[in-house]
């Protein structure tokens, strides 16, 4: 014989089905509110203002190595006034760091933990190739960053020079006098990231190695380009 549910009956012993379904509702709940507070807690720690490595973990590179840092810090000391730039504090590029660190969105943040919030990886990534004594190349990369944040790679890339002469603008305690006119030389060796000296066969290397990164054709820079073609052409010329 079959089973027919309509004859079935629970038994005087049997627990009621209603206290089951109630403490399953129950558990449900007390889940949920665990939850939730976990995603508080995550959210609350992601951008902590503590001080500190920031929590970014995992990020995509983004090219910021001790080898590059270190030719910008050589680009950047082609400017004639270079010397003057002064560590500090008070004053000189210290000084500047915690100016501009004021105007961010939370100042209390340090810098790599401001670049890692507009653009994750970043400060870590330049915190770990600053690594070693200070020095007036470290400290000139530091401020740039901190001037103009994620966009610093391709001030520092194209017009180091440039960058120079802003910071000695903005930094607290720097002699107040007009930069003298750059050599045009000196600054196409320096967009083609050279020393002074530097062979033609050296010359030619460069700018071969830096159009396949800037050409138009291949995803490049249009401006970028064509002023590393007009640095070429004035070295070559």
């Amino acid at each position: 014989m079959g089973f027919d549910p309509r004859h079935w009956r629970p038994s005087a012993t049997a627990p009621p089905v209603t206290a089951n379904v109630e403490e399953l509702l129950a558990e449900n709940e007390s889940l949920r509110r665990e939850v939730r507070a976990l995603r508080q807690q995550l959210d609350q720690r992601a951008w902590s203002p503590q001080r500190g490595r920031s929590r970014v973990t995992s990020a995509a590179s983004h090219g910021i190595t001790a080898a590059r840092l270190e030719r910008w810090g050589a680009a950047m000391a082609l400017h004639p006034r270079w010397q003057e730039l002064r560590l500090g504090p008070p004053g000189g590029l210290r000084g500047l760091v915690e100016e501009l660190r004021s105007q961010w969105w939370d100042p209390r943040l340090e810098l790599e933990q401001e670049l890692n919030r507009r653009c994750p990886g970043l400060g870590s990534e330049l915190v770990e190739a600053l690594r070693g004594p200070h020095c007036r190349w470290r400290w000139a990369v530091r401020a740039a960053f901190a001037l103009y944040g994620p966009r610093a790679p391709e001030w520092l890339e194209e017009a180091p020079t440039r960058v120079v002469e802003e910071l000695l603008r903005r930094s607290p305690g720097m002699p107040d006098r007009p930069a003298p006119a750059p050599d045009p030389r000196q600054e196409a060796l320096a967009i083609l990231g050279l020393a002074p000296g530097a062979s033609s066969a050296a010359i030619r290397r460069a700018y071969r190695r830096l159009a396949k990164n800037h050409h138009p054709d291949l995803g490049g820079d249009v401006t970028a380009f064509l002023r590393l073609d007009a640095a070429y052409r004035l070295l070559v010329g």
